[in-house]
């Protein structure tokens, strides 16, 4: 029996059959070269192998001469990628997907340092310098015609490397949107102004990419709104959808754009934004097209949302990006009816801002996920994950996601693998998510862990068993893995005795009574959430961090909505320093020198945590090997949890 029959209903677009109505949004592999290298095939066969309807290959630019954002983004005005591009497409097509491709251009936010030996960078309207502090060039209207032509030469390219779908990127603050928005069109010509002024470029492109592919299906991608003042409405993106019905096959909608930096996080919701922030877009514009079909994006993680999106026809597609990233395999695991056991995407935005240059210093050009830890390495780790040659005996102390990840690589492999965990559940180290109103997706991924862990054939798993020298005596492992987590760091201040000090981590397990007033010593990711959640709830919030920022160890985008979220919610203090906590507060120095005194009924201390190691370091005589991983080695995040847990199950 198959579960989601509306979400896995085959539908033909322009006399394709597509097996499904799920797609990838376009993303880019890791890689150090513009080209489809070997992780690039892995990458995308993965997705494909895992049931998506259609794989989108990320990003591909149209012109070299004029276009360039990223160190390594690949250009379809060069030849040479063809062979690596034919490859990449016949991995999509084993598995019975439809392989797309995203054409782009960079327009104004092309970097002139990335660009080939005499290129200038465009847009549609002057800028003595752009965000690299490059000159930007008016388009006339042969530039015009020359970047239409490189579009319908791209999609012919990538017609003959056999692509069945190109994806026309016409929103996020690229070229083509920079020509539908006031943000960045100035024109007072027949291309400026109104919405069908505005759309002439963009329907130019379209029409030059028709008449040179007729049979190839294309779908535009575009912002439905820009989540700014002044930018996209989604009036207008209505207006926009009808002139492109029946011009294209298929309007992709999603939001925001790059040139507002706080609109990633729209672009890339974040756990402030509802799952499927787009869709009531999305069912705007379906309403108005008639024979165009639409497919939205937006946070999408959870087939029975996705199964609700398409029989309610607010969408033909669901368009999922970071959710394969998370779980390539999820809609075979959707369709077999299992679901629960779908690795969920936590949207901690550690995959997006590697890369978000010039925001972040380094675009890394290597993605990582922090619940799927061989993303990133397909080609190093997953071909490699073989069965053992024969089967140890190993002893998993500790249940958190590390203790967890590596617990079911290693039995997955065919290890005998016991797992202990000292309190009565899994991942007691996270309960405090349980709590919180924005870290549920945290929640929904322990689950499927915990799942995941009860279902994995040759694990065994108790609860409410610490691991001593004396187990570890009597089952004697041949490998022992210790993932016991790690300790709060308690600074040295004055006061911390006191009956009203607790730290962060014991406020939920200890189901403590927090009073009107909060101070949180260290503002941290962990003291900024715990604070605002706190003022969310009607708490009067001040935290108190010595470095010159808040939430410094957060990924860029998820850091950027977290301070606006925060902003006028919470009271902070940086570049200060806790003196003492008193009878009715805290004692401060502020940055000014100025001491003052904070008023608290509750002092909350997020100073960090520490490594447990030295504790267990003994333990490396009690077993042939012994392995460290997850916090118990470095106090970190989720990320290096399953990642080191990972390693550790695959090197056994």
């Amino acid at each position: 029996m198959f579960h989601y029959t509306h979400l896995f209903q085959p539908i033909h677009v322009r006399n394709a059959y597509v097996k499904n109505r799920i797609e990838s949004a376009p993303m880019s592999p890791s890689g150090d070269v513009p080209f489809y290298t070997r992780e690039a095939y892995e990458m995308y066969n993965s997705i494909a192998k895992g049931g998506a309807g259609i794989v989108t290959l990320g990003e591909a630019g149209v012109h070299s001469l004029t276009d360039h954002a990223h160190p390594t983004m690949p250009h379809l005005d060069d030849e040479t990628l063809l062979p690596s591009l034919i490859q990449t497409v016949d991995t999509v097509h084993k598995w019975g997907a439809l392989a797309s491709i995203e054409l782009t251009h960079s327009g104004c936010r092309a970097k002139g340092a990335f660009l080939a030996e005499g290129g200038y960078v465009i847009g549609p309207s002057p800028m003595e310098a752009n965000l690299y502090g490059d000159r930007v060039i008016e388009m006339d209207e042969d530039m015009m015609n020359t970047i239409a032509d490189a579009y319908a030469q791209a999609a012919y390219m990538a017609e003959f490397a056999g692509c069945d779908i190109v994806n026309i990127h016409g929103g996020h603050g690229w070229l083509i949107s920079q020509f539908l928005s006031d943000l960045n069109n100035h024109r007072t010509d027949k291309y400026g102004g109104s919405i069908e002024n505005k759309a002439r470029f963009p329907l130019m492109i379209v029409d030059r990419i028709r008449q040179k592919c007729p049979n190839l299906i294309l779908e535009f991608r575009l912002s439905g709104q820009e989540e700014t003042e002044g930018g996209i409405t989604i009036e207008e993106t209505v207006e926009f959808a009808k002139m492109l019905d029946g011009k294209v096959d298929i309007i992709h909608v999603s939001a925001a754009t790059f040139h507002d930096t706080s609109s990633s996080a729209r672009m890339f919701p974040t756990v402030f934004y509802p799952r499927g922030c787009n869709v009531d877009n999305a069912a705007k514009v379906k309403a108005v097209v008639k024979k165009s079909l639409v497919s939205v994006v937006g946070g999408i993680n959870d087939p029975d949302f996705m199964e609700d999106v398409i029989a309610s026809g607010k969408a033909d597609f669901v368009v999922a990006g970071r959710q394969f990233i998370a779980d390539p395999d999820w809609p075979r695991k959707a369709r077999k009816g299992k679901a629960d056991e779908i690795k969920k995407c936590i949207r901690c935005e550690t995959c997006i801002s590697a890369g978000f240059i010039p925001h972040v210093p380094f675009s890394s050009g290597v993605l990582r996920c922090s619940v799927n830890p061989t993303w990133g390495r397909e080609y190093e780790n997953t071909r490699k994950e073989e069965k053992v040659p024969y089967a140890k005996k190993v002893l998993v102390a500790g249940g958190g996601p590390g203790g967890m990840e590596a617990a079911i690589t290693a039995a997955r492999r065919g290890h005998q693998v016991i797992l202990c965990e000292k309190n009565d559940h899994l991942a007691g180290s996270l309960d405090y998510a349980k709590q919180i109103s924005f870290k549920q997706d945290i929640v929904q991924f322990l689950k499927s862990m915990v799942i995941n862990v009860q279902r994995t054939p040759n694990l065994e798993l108790r609860l409410n068993t610490e691991v001593t020298e004396e187990l570890i005596a009597e089952e004697k492992p041949d490998t022992l893995i210790v993932a016991c987590g790690a300790e709060p760091v308690i600074p040295p201040i004055p006061g911390l005795d006191k009956p009203m000090v607790h730290h962060v981590t014991d406020l939920y397990k200890k189901h403590l009574s927090v009073g009107k007033k909060v101070v949180v010593i260290g503002g941290g990711l962990a003291g900024c959430e715990e604070g605002l959640d706190l003022a969310w709830k009607g708490h009067e919030v001040s935290i108190v961090e010595m470095k010159d920022g808040l939430a410094k160890d957060a990924p860029y985008i998820h850091w950027r909505h977290l301070l606006e979220k925060m902003e006028g919610a919470v009271t902070s203090y940086c570049s200060a320093k806790v003196l003492s906590v008193e009878e009715d507060g805290v004692k401060i120095l502020d940055q000014d020198g100025t001491e003052l005194l904070l008023e608290a009924d509750t002092v909350l201390v997020a100073a960090g945590m520490k490594g447990t190691l030295p504790k267990y370091e003994k333990w490396h005589e009690l077993a042939e090997e012994v392995i460290f991983v997850g916090d118990c080695r470095k106090a970190s995040k989720i990320l290096e949890a399953m990642r080191t847990g990972y390693c550790a199950g695959v090197t056994i």
